[in-house]
């Protein structure tokens, strides 16, 4: 079990990191990825992580310093990654979504936590790259789509992202245990909660990508859009490694698809089925997994 909750956060890791290199070009427009590159809009060196991870790093070091979610706790650290370069990778915030900035300064100026404002023309993928963390301090709680909830309106307030983010929650939960790719996408407990979702949640909860192919799956920074591709990679695939390169080969905003599918298929998998090459050359990747291996015995 320790393998598959370590692995969730690694995966995380490494799909941002992988996909960091091509951030932001079109499909087809780059030399397909085999592993870590360097370069990209960032200029990384290869094997480093975006705002995902920093974020996301936020996010456990909050939950075990608090012995739980504690959502004054967790601006203030992203605030300081923000500010400060608080889990960056580079020592300072280099990449920041619009939706997470603007949270963040009103969080500045009113001191309410849930700084996320709704938006009826644009649901960002930010909540879900950096749900690890959540589902591995409590995928075994009652209140797990409470937390999902709460952690994503912190920046986002658009149903579809917070919706997406109890949706991803319980597939992160299922993947731990699943015995096949379906039984992660089609499990009692997702099933049961389908009817309170919004209508294109649902419609990528029910399969909608096992019948597309690209390019109607892109890897854009819409929510629906980044959990389809994720969701598209890990089913026609068979391998922690063939379906990550997939998933960030789809480019565009390849670093989050790649931190979404890296938290699922590292739950299905486990930590031992990366490829050791990929978890050698991540940055940080001692650190990370030490701090999953609190998560999981906090």
């Amino acid at each position: 079990m320790q393998d598959k909750l370590t692995g969730m956060l690694a995966g995380l890791a490494i799909g941002d990191a992988m996909g960091a290199s091509v951030e932001f070009m079109p499909p087809g427009s780059f030399d397909l990825l085999t592993g870590f590159r360097d370069g990209g809009p960032h200029d990384l060196p290869a094997g480093y992580w975006t705002d995902d991870t920093s974020m996301a790093l936020c996010t456990a070091y909050s939950l075990l310093d608090c012995r739980g979610f504690d959502p004054h706790d967790q601006m203030q650290r992203f605030v300081r990654w923000f500010r400060e370069g608080y889990c960056s990778s580079t020592g300072r915030c280099f990449d920041i979504g619009h939706r997470t900035r603007s949270a963040l300064l009103r969080y500045e100026r009113t001191a309410d936590p849930f700084a996320g404002e709704e938006s009826l023309d644009q649901a960002g993928n930010g909540t879900l790259m950096r749900l690890a963390p959540i589902v591995i301090h409590a995928w075994q709680r009652p209140d797990l789509l409470r937390l999902a909830s709460e952690h994503g309106r912190l920046t986002h307030a658009d149903p579809r992202c917070l919706d997406a983010n109890k949706a991803f929650a319980l597939m992160l939960k299922a993947a731990i245990t699943a015995h096949s790719l379906a039984d992660v996408w089609q499990s009692p407990l997702l099933t049961e909660l389908l009817p309170e979702l919004d209508a294109e949640v649902i419609g990528v909860c029910l399969g909608s990508f096992l019948e597309r192919e690209p390019p109607a799956i892109r890897a854009t920074g819409y929510v629906i859009d980044s959990l389809e591709a994720a969701l598209w990679a890990f089913s026609h695939s068979d391998s922690f490694e063939q379906g990550m390169l997939k998933a960030v080969n789809l480019g565009e905003d390849a670093d989050t698809v790649g931190a979404i599918y890296g938290q699922l298929a590292g739950a299905y998998y486990g930590l031992e089925a990366i490829p050791s090459e990929w978890r050698r050359q991540l940055y940080g990747y001692q650190t990370l997994v030490a701090l999953a291996q609190q998560l999981v015995s906090d």
